[in-house]
């Protein structure tokens, strides 16, 4: 292992890095936002205004705002003693003052969803950050990339996508109905049918816009873990590493994924065969959990390496070529590869 090249990249790292404290004010404060974005939404929908009414038990005549006040205020006083406006020529109805038969059901399913999807995002985006890491930690420790299948991103990431539009399904559910309670009231043992200021149309369309974000979130959670080294600038690579380092980028090699896992866990088992199955599961899980230390890792990696070279695929890079003006300046540099 070339100890000059893992001394500049880990330096390098340091850098570019984000603390651990930064990871979890992101968590919390992405958490308090999502949380404060949704009662924002609801309180949107919290008072329906009127401005046509039916005639009695007609439901396709014309609505008009002079049948809600005829028959001396019968509808506008029916409103003022369900919704409780304050006047009986309010026709601004508050939400929550008729009983609704499936709003408890469907409020319960919108905030299991909710949080469901909150939970499973910012977990999984802490782990991501916790892998992230790990990978390249190893490769400035081993100059091996670990790499290959992400099925466990990709079936959190499914989750989230089906999560997500589960969630805005239910937000519709909700508000179809919630406006059919609301469009029609009870009067002296005749039915009148309310229409609002707004019609279902625009507060579905609303709503689906408001709710936009829970299809983005999968996405930007999908960009998280293509590449687990695109956080890294070239632009500061370069200015960081010395000449002789940069040229190791092309004796970086790929080790399968799949196999990693396979390996750190046999050799973990047999080194540590009297631990319990709790700790051995943490230190086997080492894009988790950080019992296991980095540089037992990098060892076993090095040691299978050296054992089994077959296993290790050395990275496609084009030519490396960096012209140096002084000793820590650069002044063209072109560093093209598929995972860097």
């Amino acid at each position: 292992m070339d100890n000059h090249f893992s001394f500049e990249f880990s330096c390098y790292l340091k850098k570019c890095q984000p603390k651990p404290i930064r990871i979890y004010i992101q968590m919390v404060v992405g958490i308090i936002l999502m949380i404060a974005s949704e009662v924002g939404f609801y309180k949107g929908y919290g008072k329906f205004v009127v401005i046509g009414c039916s005639l009695a038990n007609q439901k396709e005549s014309e609505m008009t705002i002079d049948n809600c006040f005829d028959n001396n205020l019968l509808v506008t006083k029916c409103i003022n003693s369900i919704y409780n406006t304050g006047s009986n020529y309010s026709l601004s109805i508050n939400i929550g003052g008729k009983s609704d038969t499936y709003n408890s059901f469907i409020v319960t399913v919108l905030i299991i969803l909710f949080f469901l999807f909150v939970c499973t995002f910012q977990t999984g985006q802490y782990f991501q950050s916790v892998k992230r890491k790990r990978i390249q930690d190893i490769l400035a420790g081993s100059l091996i990339l670990i790499d290959g299948k992400k099925g466990n991103e990709k079936k959190v990431t499914l989750f989230l996508l089906i999560t997500g539009i589960g969630y805005i399904c239910s937000k519709v559910l909700w508000l179809l109905n919630r406006y059919n309670v609301y469009s029609e009231i009870d009067c002296s043992g005749d039915k009148y049918y309310l229409e609002f200021e707004q019609s279902l149309f625009s507060y579905i369309s609303g709503l689906v816009m408001g709710s936009i974000g829970f299809i983005i979130i999968p996405g930007v959670f999908l960009m998280g873990w293509l590449n687990y080294l695109s956080d890294l600038e070239f632009k500061k690579l370069a200015e960081n590493l010395s000449k002789i380092s940069l040229e190791k980028i092309n004796e970086i090699y790929i080790f399968d994924m799949d196999k990693y896992d396979s390996l750190i866990k046999s050799t973990l088992k047999k080194r540590y065969p009297n631990d319990k199955k709790s700790h051995l599961y943490m230190k086997c899980n080492t894009f988790k959990f950080w019992k296991t230390s980095t540089s037992e890792i990098v060892e076993i990696l090095l040691l299978h390496k050296e054992s089994t070279p077959n296993e290790f695929k050395l990275i496609q890079t084009k030519d490396v070529r960096v012209s140096f003006s002084n000793e820590n300046s650069m002044n063209d540099h072109l560093i093209k590869n598929q995972y860097l």
